[in-house]
């Protein structure tokens, strides 16, 4: 095993990957069209998991295969064949939940390296070791144990396994989200990739006579550990896992670009600030010092306000200071915006000196997503492809 504690990095589409790569991932995970969660994560096509582990093998980087639905009978026909397209261009890993899942890949790859999910919601060394004996290199621990559970995990386990944690990301009401709230209220299997989240939903509690109580809701506040980093490298860990699927190219740049300085660096306000500003909602410890209380939680709906706005990304350099870009957001010339970049050691702020549109015309505010401009920087930037800009507030 290596002493180098992996970054794994969540990638929704093939765009997204390659983004999480380039910012500082030392692996990402992803899912085919079949046989995944997250369902509604746009997930890659067999072509695309091909092309998506061919660029991370030439960045000498990893790519795990998500297969970690739970699978009823009929679901379970197809497997043996799309494992055979898929294998084509081996994935390093694939990450299970099911048995028979891993049964399957087993018989058919017999060299395949397994981990398995933390949907299987390991929390101690005893059921490590269970699925080290049926054919694991490495478990995911359910998000639902403290530091404390996990550093004696790896120690009991004494490096016959690896053990992988999540850092950063959502937090289930239930088990690591083995839950059915969302089957029974609105027919979404969240088992098999359809959560509909509804422990995140504001209900109305009532009395007897049925009128309102209150408004609640079940949700726990997102994990972020960034702080702990240091804490955390210290006990043998193999990988730490950012959650995120569903979530932005914006966020996962910014998220993985931060981690990545602070597991690599050190610490730093900046990388700290920069993970809290770009959170979509409150945060928390979650359980790493223990069960949690009801600070970990949002029993009640509170609005939070987006603390960076994505204006835009890189297309191509045209000139040392000028740029092709495809806009994201409102913007105008007269905002500060900050650059970041998979090449540049921090953040930087920059001023725009003019844009213009496809039509070769000035303008001074852009309100169109996705259009394709030529802007100019108060200063030569050092920018490449799929690098980003954002509204400073």
């Amino acid at each position: 095993m290596s002493n180098k504690i992996e970054l794994l990095a969540p990638a929704g589409d093939i765009n997204r990957g390659k983004i999480a790569l380039d910012f500082g991932a030392d692996t990402i995970y992803f899912g085919g069209k079949q046989y995944s969660l997250r369902a509604r994560a746009s997930n890659f096509d067999v072509p695309q998991l091909h092309e998506i582990i061919n660029y991370a093998h030439a960045h000498n980087k990893k790519a795990y295969l998500v297969t970690n639905i739970i699978c009823h009978n009929h679901m379970l026909k197809e497997f043996d064949k799309f494992l055979e397209e898929v294998n084509k261009t081996p994935p390093d890993a694939f990450l299970c939940a099911d048995p028979a899942v891993i049964q399957k890949i087993k018989k058919n790859v017999p060299n395949a390296v397994i981990h398995v999910s933390t949907q299987q919601s390991v929390t101690n060394s005893k059921a490590t070791l269970f699925w080290k004996r049926n054919g694991a290199s490495r478990i995911v621990t359910a998000r639902e144990v403290s530091f404390e559970e996990i550093k004696s995990m790896v120690s009991n386990v004494q490096n016959q396994i690896e053990i992988e944690m999540f850092v950063h990301g959502a937090v289930c009401i239930a088990y690591s989200g083995r839950c059915m709230l969302s089957s029974n209220m609105c027919l979404r299997d969240a088992n098999n990739g359809g959560c509909a989240q509804s422990c995140r939903w504001v209900s109305e509690l009532l009395k007897e006579n049925n009128s309102l109580s209150n408004t609640f809701s079940m949700s726990a506040k997102d994990m972020c550990l960034i702080n702990y980093i240091d804490k955390i490298k210290s006990i043998g860990i193999s990988s730490i896992k950012i959650e995120g699927r569903m979530k932005s190219e914006h966020y996962i740049a910014t998220i993985i670009n931060a981690y990545s300085k602070v597991l690599n660096n050190g610490i730093s306000a900046e990388y700290i600030n920069d993970v809290l500003t770009a959170a979509n909602r409150d945060t928390s410890v979650a359980w790493f010092n223990g069960e949690p209380t009801k600070n970990e939680m949002l029993y009640h709906e509170i609005p939070k306000n987006v603390n960076q706005l994505f204006a835009m990304i890189v297309d191509k350099k045209i000139g040392d200071d000028t740029y092709q870009v495809f806009s994201k957001n409102y913007f105008r010339s007269s905002d500060t915006f900050q650059v970041l970049g998979k090449k540049l050691k921090h953040i930087e702020d920059v001023k725009l000196i003019s844009i213009k549109d496809a039509t070769n015309e000035s303008i001074e505010i852009v309100n169109t997503p996705m259009s394709k401009l030529i802007v100019k920087f108060n200063k030569p930037l050092d920018l490449y492809p799929m690098d980003m800009l954002r509204i400073k507030k």
